[in-house]
């Protein structure tokens, strides 16, 4: 059946032992399978659900270089009409906590593993500094694309944008009531540095996949 070849496929890109290449062709390919049948990420799901509710969750990311790992899940979720932040560090895991509806916040998920996995294979050798300013650039060049994506979506289908900023507004108004008083941290990115530059041109080829926001899209339009 179709749904058990997407499942198939995206278990194939998210495995470690999946060459990078072959991993990039099952994503592309589980994306566009998804996009010609009108499927989302919540079509996927073992059973039903309510795809209305915001939900929260808590992701731990560990291993090196997680804060900037973590920025990068954020910039998944900006694009998919979640939002979150970034709680106390537990036990040695960067832990990040996301709003959004149910389907919104697993397609965030496995974006994020694809990406990460993407991250972990491509990061060049090089120093500490140089390995977090390529983190940097790969979040950046990967935002980039998803926009691209999630503009490209915009145009072609009146009304989602309208869809859309409901969604991220419901999962705003979520995290206000729950979350703990909030500030914000800035970090420095020097984006002319030649790693910077590396990890935001891997991070803008990660495009293939920006698509899985359109999910349920169809049917709350019509």
């Amino acid at each position: 059946m179709l749904i058990e070849k997407i499942r198939a496929l995206l278990a194939r890109a998210n495995h470690p032992n999946t060459p990078l290449a072959e991993a990039e062709t099952a994503l592309a390919l589980a994306s566009k399978l998804m996009q010609k049948h009108g499927l989302g990420e919540g079509d996927l799901a073992p059973g039903p659900e309510d795809d209305i509710a915001v939900v929260m969750q808590r992701v731990r990311v560990t291993g090196p270089y997680r804060v900037q790992r973590t920025n990068v899940l954020y910039e998944i979720a900006k694009v998919h009409s979640c939002t979150g932040y970034r709680d106390f560090d537990d036990d040695n895991a960067s832990v990040f906590v996301v709003f959004g509806r149910a389907s919104d916040v697993r397609a965030v998920r496995t974006l994020f593993a694809a990406a990460d996995l993407l991250g972990a294979r491509t990061l060049p050798r090089g120093s500490r500094s140089a390995r977090t300013a390529w983190w940097q650039g790969f979040r950046e060049g990967l935002g980039q694309a998803l926009a691209t994506s999630r503009t490209e979506f915009l145009h072609d289908t009146p009304g989602a944008g309208l869809v859309l900023a409901d969604r991220m507004s419901r999962a705003e108004n979520e995290m206000k009531v729950s979350a703990p008083p909030l500030r914000k941290t800035y970090s420095y990115s020097d984006a002319a540095s030649g790693d910077f530059q590396s990890g935001q041109t891997t991070g803008r080829g990660f495009g293939a996949a920006g698509r899985s926001f359109t999910s349920g899209v169809r049917g709350e339009l019509s």
